[in-house]
Protein backbone atom coordinates (compact mmCIF):
# COMPACT_ATOMS: atom_id res chain seq x y z
CA UNK A 1 0.00 0.00 0.00
CA UNK A 2 2.80 2.16 0.71
CA UNK A 3 4.21 1.84 -2.40
CA UNK A 4 1.10 3.71 -4.20
CA UNK A 5 1.48 6.98 -5.16
CA UNK A 6 -2.04 7.85 -3.84
CA UNK A 7 -1.36 6.56 -0.59
CA UNK A 8 2.38 8.13 -0.10
CA UNK A 9 1.08 11.53 -1.07
CA UNK A 10 -1.61 11.47 1.44
CA UNK A 11 0.77 10.52 4.42
CA UNK A 12 2.43 13.98 3.69
CA UNK A 13 -0.64 15.73 4.64
CA UNK A 14 -2.30 13.59 6.51
CA UNK A 15 -4.78 10.56 6.11
CA UNK A 16 -7.82 9.11 7.90
CA UNK A 17 -7.74 5.29 8.49
CA UNK A 18 -10.95 4.95 6.49
CA UNK A 19 -9.21 6.25 3.63
CA UNK A 20 -6.09 4.58 3.98
CA UNK A 21 -7.72 1.50 4.32
CA UNK A 22 -10.56 2.04 1.29
CA UNK A 23 -8.33 0.03 -1.32
CA UNK A 24 -8.39 -2.95 0.96
CA UNK A 25 -11.96 -3.36 0.91
CA UNK A 26 -12.30 -2.49 -2.36
CA UNK A 27 -9.80 -4.93 -3.55
CA UNK A 28 -11.89 -7.62 -1.21
CA UNK A 29 -14.90 -6.44 -3.23
CA UNK A 30 -13.33 -7.36 -6.43
CA UNK A 31 -12.21 -10.62 -4.82
CA UNK A 32 -15.39 -11.59 -3.79
CA UNK A 33 -17.19 -10.52 -6.78
CA UNK A 34 -14.54 -13.05 -8.41
CA UNK A 35 -15.12 -15.52 -6.44
CA UNK A 36 -18.74 -15.49 -5.93
CA UNK A 37 -20.15 -14.21 -9.23
CA UNK A 38 -17.49 -15.48 -12.02
CA UNK A 39 -16.58 -11.30 -12.55
CA UNK A 40 -13.13 -11.20 -14.51
CA UNK A 41 -13.21 -7.78 -15.26
CA UNK A 42 -13.53 -4.24 -12.88
CA UNK A 43 -14.30 -1.14 -15.39
CA UNK A 44 -13.68 2.11 -13.48
CA UNK A 45 -12.89 6.08 -13.68
CA UNK A 46 -9.11 6.40 -14.30
CA UNK A 47 -9.15 7.96 -10.21
CA UNK A 48 -9.55 4.33 -9.50
CA UNK A 49 -6.65 2.63 -10.95
CA UNK A 50 -4.93 1.83 -7.74
CA UNK A 51 -8.07 0.21 -6.26
CA UNK A 52 -8.52 -1.61 -9.09
CA UNK A 53 -5.40 -3.04 -8.73
CA UNK A 54 -4.95 -3.89 -5.29
CA UNK A 55 -8.29 -6.39 -6.44
CA UNK A 56 -6.07 -7.76 -9.08
CA UNK A 57 -3.00 -8.09 -6.51
CA UNK A 58 -5.08 -9.71 -3.98
CA UNK A 59 -7.16 -12.19 -6.32
CA UNK A 60 -3.92 -13.49 -7.74
CA UNK A 61 -2.34 -14.20 -4.43
CA UNK A 62 -5.31 -15.68 -2.96
CA UNK A 63 -6.48 -17.38 -6.41
CA UNK A 64 -3.63 -18.15 -8.22
CA UNK A 65 -5.59 -16.81 -11.15
CA UNK A 66 -5.53 -14.23 -13.13
CA UNK A 67 -8.27 -11.36 -13.40
CA UNK A 68 -8.44 -7.77 -15.55
CA UNK A 69 -9.16 -4.21 -15.56
CA UNK A 70 -9.38 -1.11 -17.63
CA UNK A 71 -10.14 2.34 -16.55
CA UNK A 72 -11.85 5.26 -18.60
CA UNK A 73 -11.04 8.76 -18.65
CA UNK A 74 -13.25 11.02 -16.09
CA UNK A 75 -15.76 13.46 -17.56
CA UNK A 76 -15.17 17.05 -16.20
CA UNK A 77 -16.35 20.00 -16.14
CA UNK A 78 -14.56 22.77 -17.71
CA UNK A 79 -12.88 23.36 -13.70
CA UNK A 80 -11.73 20.14 -13.87
CA UNK A 81 -13.97 18.53 -11.47
CA UNK A 82 -15.42 15.01 -11.97
CA UNK A 83 -19.13 14.65 -11.20
CA UNK A 84 -20.90 13.02 -8.05
CA UNK A 85 -21.39 13.20 -4.57
CA UNK A 86 -18.17 14.01 -2.90
CA UNK A 87 -18.06 17.13 -4.99
CA UNK A 88 -21.78 18.13 -4.20
CA UNK A 89 -22.77 18.08 -8.76
CA UNK A 90 -24.10 14.45 -8.46
CA UNK A 91 -27.28 14.07 -11.17
CA UNK A 92 -28.70 11.18 -10.62
CA UNK A 93 -30.75 8.77 -13.58
CA UNK A 94 -33.43 8.14 -10.85
CA UNK A 95 -36.00 10.91 -11.95
CA UNK A 96 -37.41 11.27 -8.16
CA UNK A 97 -33.76 12.09 -6.96
CA UNK A 98 -32.83 14.39 -10.33
CA UNK A 99 -36.37 15.41 -12.01
CA UNK A 100 -37.04 15.60 -15.83
CA UNK A 101 -36.66 19.60 -15.33
CA UNK A 102 -33.49 19.92 -13.31
CA UNK A 103 -31.56 17.72 -15.53
CA UNK A 104 -33.13 19.81 -18.46
CA UNK A 105 -32.03 22.82 -16.99
CA UNK A 106 -28.21 21.66 -16.65
CA UNK A 107 -27.79 20.47 -19.86
CA UNK A 108 -29.54 23.40 -20.96
CA UNK A 109 -27.03 25.46 -19.12
CA UNK A 110 -23.61 23.88 -19.25
CA UNK A 111 -20.74 25.76 -20.42
CA UNK A 112 -20.13 26.50 -24.77
CA UNK A 113 -16.64 24.12 -24.36
CA UNK A 114 -17.89 21.51 -22.98
CA UNK A 115 -21.31 20.62 -24.77
CA UNK A 116 -19.67 18.93 -27.75
CA UNK A 117 -17.99 16.62 -25.88
CA UNK A 118 -20.66 15.81 -23.48
CA UNK A 119 -22.69 15.19 -26.90
CA UNK A 120 -20.00 12.81 -27.82
CA UNK A 121 -19.76 10.66 -24.87
CA UNK A 122 -23.31 10.32 -23.92
CA UNK A 123 -25.50 10.49 -27.21
CA UNK A 124 -26.08 7.92 -29.85
CA UNK A 125 -26.04 10.79 -32.07
CA UNK A 126 -23.77 10.15 -35.37
CA UNK A 127 -20.33 12.21 -35.69
CA UNK A 128 -21.93 14.23 -39.17
CA UNK A 129 -25.02 15.21 -36.76
CA UNK A 130 -22.44 16.35 -34.02
CA UNK A 131 -19.82 18.13 -36.17
CA UNK A 132 -23.06 20.28 -37.59
CA UNK A 133 -24.08 21.28 -33.93
CA UNK A 134 -20.58 21.95 -33.69
CA UNK A 135 -20.51 24.50 -36.26
CA UNK A 136 -23.81 25.92 -35.15
CA UNK A 137 -22.23 26.14 -31.52
CA UNK A 138 -19.21 28.33 -32.90
CA UNK A 139 -21.09 30.69 -35.34
CA UNK A 140 -24.28 31.19 -33.73
CA UNK A 141 -23.77 30.74 -29.98
CA UNK A 142 -27.05 31.82 -29.09
CA UNK A 143 -29.07 29.62 -30.91
CA UNK A 144 -27.47 26.89 -28.25
CA UNK A 145 -28.75 23.87 -30.59
CA UNK A 146 -26.07 21.44 -29.33
CA UNK A 147 -27.23 22.16 -25.77
CA UNK A 148 -30.83 21.65 -26.73
CA UNK A 149 -29.86 18.32 -28.47
CA UNK A 150 -27.81 17.33 -25.71
CA UNK A 151 -30.94 17.90 -23.31
CA UNK A 152 -33.12 16.13 -25.59
CA UNK A 153 -30.46 13.26 -26.27
CA UNK A 154 -30.24 12.37 -22.27
CA UNK A 155 -33.42 13.26 -21.06
CA UNK A 156 -35.37 10.45 -23.84
CA UNK A 157 -32.96 7.99 -23.33
CA UNK A 158 -33.29 8.27 -19.53
CA UNK A 159 -37.23 9.16 -19.17
CA UNK A 160 -38.25 9.37 -22.57
CA UNK A 161 -39.30 11.48 -24.86
CA UNK A 162 -43.07 12.34 -22.79
CA UNK A 163 -41.02 13.87 -19.88
CA UNK A 164 -38.59 15.55 -21.85
CA UNK A 165 -41.61 17.70 -23.84
CA UNK A 166 -42.80 18.39 -20.25
CA UNK A 167 -39.60 19.51 -18.93
CA UNK A 168 -39.45 22.10 -22.33
CA UNK A 169 -42.73 23.14 -21.51
CA UNK A 170 -42.13 24.21 -18.08
CA UNK A 171 -39.18 25.83 -19.05
CA UNK A 172 -41.01 27.77 -21.38
CA UNK A 173 -43.67 28.56 -19.13
CA UNK A 174 -41.32 29.74 -16.52
CA UNK A 175 -39.13 31.29 -19.04
CA UNK A 176 -42.31 33.30 -19.94
CA UNK A 177 -44.01 33.68 -16.77
CA UNK A 178 -46.77 31.95 -17.91
CA UNK A 179 -46.70 30.17 -14.50
CA UNK A 180 -51.01 29.23 -14.84
CA UNK A 181 -49.96 27.02 -17.30
CA UNK A 182 -48.23 24.07 -15.23
CA UNK A 183 -49.81 22.01 -12.68
CA UNK A 184 -49.29 21.91 -9.38
CA UNK A 185 -47.07 19.03 -10.20
CA UNK A 186 -45.15 20.32 -12.54
CA UNK A 187 -44.58 23.28 -10.06
CA UNK A 188 -43.37 21.15 -7.47
CA UNK A 189 -40.77 19.60 -10.27
CA UNK A 190 -39.45 23.15 -11.70
CA UNK A 191 -39.13 24.51 -7.82
CA UNK A 192 -37.97 20.40 -6.40
CA UNK A 193 -35.04 21.51 -3.88
CA UNK A 194 -35.56 25.10 -3.67
CA UNK A 195 -36.39 26.23 -0.04
CA UNK A 196 -39.84 27.53 0.29
CA UNK A 197 -40.62 29.92 2.59
CA UNK A 198 -43.87 29.78 4.63
CA UNK A 199 -46.45 31.95 2.84
CA UNK A 200 -49.17 34.52 5.04
CA UNK A 201 -51.41 36.47 3.34
CA UNK A 202 -51.15 39.62 3.21
CA UNK A 203 -49.93 43.04 1.15
CA UNK A 204 -47.37 42.80 -1.34
CA UNK A 205 -45.21 45.51 -0.29
CA UNK A 206 -45.07 43.60 3.76
CA UNK A 207 -44.72 40.36 1.99
CA UNK A 208 -41.83 41.24 -0.10
CA UNK A 209 -39.49 42.80 2.80
CA UNK A 210 -41.15 40.08 5.12
CA UNK A 211 -39.86 36.67 3.12
CA UNK A 212 -36.73 39.03 1.99
CA UNK A 213 -37.64 39.69 -1.54
CA UNK A 214 -36.58 43.01 -1.26
CA UNK A 215 -34.58 44.59 1.38
CA UNK A 216 -36.75 47.43 1.92
CA UNK A 217 -40.41 48.49 1.30
CA UNK A 218 -38.55 51.62 -0.57
CA UNK A 219 -37.27 48.81 -2.59
CA UNK A 220 -40.26 46.86 -2.74
CA UNK A 221 -42.49 50.03 -4.32
CA UNK A 222 -39.59 50.69 -6.86
CA UNK A 223 -39.85 46.69 -8.27
CA UNK A 224 -43.36 47.03 -7.82
CA UNK A 225 -43.85 50.33 -9.69
CA UNK A 226 -41.60 49.41 -12.49
CA UNK A 227 -42.89 46.03 -13.26
CA UNK A 228 -40.42 44.02 -12.14
CA UNK A 229 -42.77 41.74 -9.79
CA UNK A 230 -45.05 39.20 -10.44
CA UNK A 231 -47.08 36.93 -8.61
CA UNK A 232 -48.15 33.73 -9.91
CA UNK A 233 -47.52 34.91 -13.62
CA UNK A 234 -49.21 37.96 -13.36
CA UNK A 235 -47.55 41.34 -13.34
CA UNK A 236 -48.17 43.87 -10.61
CA UNK A 237 -47.77 47.18 -10.49
CA UNK A 238 -50.19 48.29 -7.52
CA UNK A 239 -48.40 48.56 -4.17
CA UNK A 240 -51.89 48.10 -2.24
CA UNK A 241 -52.28 44.63 -4.00
CA UNK A 242 -52.84 41.57 -1.48
CA UNK A 243 -51.44 38.05 -1.75
CA UNK A 244 -53.98 35.47 -0.82
CA UNK A 245 -54.37 31.96 -0.23
CA UNK A 246 -57.30 32.05 -2.27
CA UNK A 247 -55.71 32.95 -5.48
CA UNK A 248 -52.69 30.40 -5.11
CA UNK A 249 -51.95 27.89 -7.16
CA UNK A 250 -53.78 24.69 -6.18
CA UNK A 251 -54.80 27.21 -3.32
CA UNK A 252 -51.27 26.05 -2.10
CA UNK A 253 -48.35 27.95 -3.55
CA UNK A 254 -47.53 31.25 -4.53
CA UNK A 255 -45.09 32.01 -6.84
CA UNK A 256 -43.08 35.72 -7.03
CA UNK A 257 -40.77 36.39 -9.87
CA UNK A 258 -38.82 39.11 -9.61
CA UNK A 259 -37.05 40.85 -12.64
CA UNK A 260 -36.33 38.05 -15.33
CA UNK A 261 -34.86 35.15 -13.31
CA UNK A 262 -35.44 35.92 -9.86
CA UNK A 263 -37.74 33.15 -8.72
CA UNK A 264 -39.32 32.93 -4.97
CA UNK A 265 -41.69 29.97 -3.70
CA UNK A 266 -44.17 30.15 -1.01
CA UNK A 267 -46.25 27.36 0.67
CA UNK A 268 -49.51 28.40 2.46
CA UNK A 269 -50.22 25.95 5.36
Amino acid sequence: MLDKDIIRRRLETGITFAEFTYTLIQGYDFLWLYENKGCILQAEGSDQWGNITTGLDLIKKKTGKDAYAFTMPLVLDKYGNKFGKSEGNALWLDRNKTSSYELYQYLINVDDEMVISYLKIFTFLTPEEIMKLDKSNRENPHLREAHRALAREIITDLHGEDAYLEAVKISESLFNGNIKELSVKQLEDAFKGIELFVAEEGNLVDFLVQFGICSSKREAREFIGNGSISVNGDRVTDCSFLVSKSASIGQKYVVIRRGKKKYFIGKFQ
